[in-house]
């Protein structure tokens, strides 16, 4: 019989269990919110059905024609579904991973992304330390229903889930206290969700700093494998995509609807859209998005991985130039710090409001929005627009207005204790 640790009790025991019943763990763990994902699917998006079952997922749909347009020799930018009229607007390599989509029935897809989906939001919770067993398929399921970006994720079809089971994955156990061993493919995963998203190339910046340089130049070199397959296939699709990148274009819809709750976004309701506001708004998104890893870094080394790996998420969200609400799915893993986590009360509540607001998504529920009705807000409109990334901002600030704080009063602690400098230090950092 073969045998795998699985965890049993508190974090850092095990105990050996057959591979059959590791299967019929993961099988509890995943059937019943697949089956609850299932059932929701048709409900999320506007102009489903329940019966005949047509679920509108218009992302997945959006893959489907590009895969297949791909195949025929079309131009996967020039690619738009019948209705909503979408485009392609990922790195071409991500029509080539796709492929697969280009073959049986749609339905068939649908069924498959979604079960595939539920299966990425599980591992996730699983690596960020919820209990397994039917707790994490509780979890899971009620993630579903009532995690706004975790459930209009599974209702478009799109990609999002995926690519955070692929980062925490490469950062973190399979479960808390899991052993580890040294990987040297540590990295590949980082590197291949940025090759489909770019954002989680912040991943790669959050683990230079943290000194694991391998793991940084391993997502590199990840990243520029991945796109030369897509030149491989698209040189010229893949060329154009990233010379427009350069120049500006996002290929996506106007960066001014309240939906869009990056930080670009932000200043573009408040502002305006000219080319000032633009390169002030990216400018101060970066600098949030470097402060963020900086910081994720500190929380790292002081043992609450999820907390830092969820903080340099969020922070890919506030810096793209567009970040959709159902983008925002690291909130799932900021929602499990903020409940498990050995973190100060105030990072607790403030971190707490902002994974409540994410989950709730007041800007769609509440207010207008297309056809620039944005311009038109009053200021109390102005403020349910742009809380969410503004308290992500305020999180960012004041948690590294605290470790310069914190860095500032150690060492006076410890000249003023030097018996017990560490203990005094330790007393520091908690507060």
């Amino acid at each position: 019989m073969t045998t795998v640790d699985a965890p049993s009790g508190p974090p850092g025991t095990h105990v050996v269990t057959s591979r059959g019943r590791q299967a019929r763990l993961l099988l509890v763990e995943v059937l019943p919110p697949a089956v609850v994902g299932l059932l929701l699917l048709p409900f999320v998006i506007a102009y489903s059905h329940w019966w005949p079952r047509t679920p509108n997922t218009i992302d997945l749909q959006v893959y489907v024609y590009a895969v297949k347009d791909m195949l025929v020799g079309k131009d996967i930018f020039l690619t738009s579904t019948p209705g909503w009229h979408l485009f392609f607007i990922y790195p071409p390599i991500a029509a080539v991973l796709m492929t697969p989509l280009a073959f049986g029935p749609y339905l068939f897809w649908q069924i498959a992304w979604t079960v595939a989906g539920v299966g990425a939001t599980q591992s996730v919770l699983r690596r960020c330390g919820v209990p397994r067993g039917w707790k994490l398929a509780l979890v899971g399921s009620v993630a579903l229903i009532a995690v706004e970006p975790i459930r209009t994720t599974l209702g478009y079809g799109q990609v999002n889930t995926f690519l955070m089971a692929l980062v925490v994955a490469d950062l973190l156990p399979r479960y808390p206290g899991a052993p580890t061993h040294k990987r040297p493919w540590q990295g590949v995963l980082v590197g291949l969700a940025a090759s489909i998203k770019l954002t989680p190339a912040l991943f790669g910046v959050f683990a230079f700093l943290q000194g694991r340089r391998r793991l940084a130049i391993v997502s590199g070199i990840s990243f520029f494998v991945f796109t030369g397959i897509g030149y491989a296939f698209l040189p010229r699709n893949t060329v154009e995509f990233f010379t427009g990148l350069a120049g500006g274009d996002t290929r996506t819809a106007s960066p001014l609807y309240v939906g869009n709750q990056s930080l670009l976004g932000v200043f573009y309701r408040l502002a305006d859209t000219s080319r000032t506001t633009t390169l002030v708004g990216l400018g101060v998104a970066g600098v949030v998005a470097v402060l963020g890893a900086l910081v994720a870094v500190h929380w790292w080394r002081r043992g609450q991985h999820v907390f830092a790996i969820a903080l340099v998420g969020l922070c890919t969200n506030l810096a793209s130039p567009l970040s959709w609400t159902h983008h925002y799915v690291w909130i799932l893993p900021m929602g499990v710090a903020v409940l498990t986590q050995v973190l100060p009360r105030w990072v607790r509540v403030l971190a707490g409001f902002w994974v409540v607001w994410v989950s709730l998504c007041p800007p769609l529920a509440l207010l207008p929005y297309g056809k620039q009705v944005e311009l038109t807000y009053t200021p109390l409109q102005e403020l349910v627009a742009n809380l969410g990334p503004l308290t992500g901002v305020a999180l960012v600030l004041a948690l590294t207005v605290r470790l310069l704080v914190v860095r500032r009063r150690a060492p006076v602690a410890r000249r003023a204790l030097p018996a017990g400098g560490n203990a005094a230090e330790t007393a520091a950092l908690r507060s």
